[in-house]
């Protein structure tokens, strides 16, 4: 990614940053552009792709990696991005000072996207118990029923009829970034959706609706994280209890999301090393 981002040229019509202009070049999408835009975007660059980093420069670099002493058996994202910054030092073909300090930003951006890659990995490992999501969600469907036809929920413990649970559907919704002022229509739509898969005979489904799921797991995620306590990662003792959390997460990397034991470990303790920082924002 950071050799393509020295290759990419600045937008000059459109409000973009470069590593957005890379993902539209990769096929993702971004609200209000279209195939259009991304033509206009090639036409409008020039000499794009023609300066930059060498792909040399890259291949030297992993090679640095491979025989590192701090490659303990895998080459990850953080050891390959140390190697690429520290050889712009000696860097032949970098002229100014100028280029050089441009192309530290870069691997600025790209350190920070893949650390929001593996926040995100990690979240959705610990927030991946099905069972948990799904009595969250049926609490939270509950609450948004009897709020949108203003009745009353049945508590299911005591039998007692209590108001709807504002402050678990706030906590849900907020995590979706749903202004106060468009909480009616978000749960009107939640019901409408559910109300028009009840006519075609369906069963409602947290996971087909994207958002809504979304917003689920980074609640679960938000109430699990101090219960697993990753910051006992970076202490020099972990509980029984505590350890067999952890592992249930680290299984879930591995399964999953195809992380090898090295590197789920490495991304448990980063993740940690974040919280013990005091640094607990659920990532987006």
């Amino acid at each position: 990614m950071w050799a393509a981002l020295t290759r990419v040229e600045e937008p000059k019509k459109h409000n973009l940053t470069l590593l957005q202009k890379l993902k539209l070049y990769d096929g993702k999408t971004l609200p209000g552009f279209t195939q259009d835009n991304i033509k206009e975007l090639r036409k409008e660059a020039k000499r794009e792709g023609m300066d930059g980093i060498s792909p040399r420069y890259v291949q030297d670099k992993l090679s640095n990696a491979l025989v590192s002493e701090k490659n303990h058996g895998c080459i990850s994202p953080f050891l390959v991005l140390n190697e690429l910054e520290s050889g712009l030092r000696s860097h032949s073909l970098i002229n100014s000072d100028d280029q050089r300090k441009r192309y530290r930003e870069l691997i600025g951006i790209v350190r920070q996207e893949y650390e929001d890659l593996v926040k995100n990995d990690v979240q959705r490992a610990i927030s991946a118990d099905e069972d948990a999501i799904g009595k969250l969600c049926g609490n939270y469907i509950d609450s948004v029923k009897a709020y949108t036809q203003k009745e009353k929920v049945k508590n299911r413990y005591t039998g007692q009829d209590e108001e709807p649970d504002e402050r678990l559907m706030r906590s849900i919704e907020e995590k979706i970034d749903i202004p106060d002022s468009r909480k009616d229509d978000f749960r009107r739509e939640v019901m409408n959706y559910i109300g028009a898969l009840a006519i075609e005979g369906r069963k409602f489904d947290y996971r087909t609706n994207e958002r809504l799921h979304k917003a689920l797991e980074l609640k679960l995620f938000e109430d699990q994280k101090d219960s697993i306590k990753l910051t006992s990662l970076v202490s020099a003792v972990v509980d029984k209890d505590t350890q067999e959390k952890i592992d249930v997460v680290k299984g879930r990397l591995l399964r999953n999301y195809r992380y090898c034991e090295i590197c789920a470990s490495d991304a448990l303790n980063f993740v940690a090393s974040i919280f013990a920082r005091g640094d607990t924002k659920a990532p987006r």
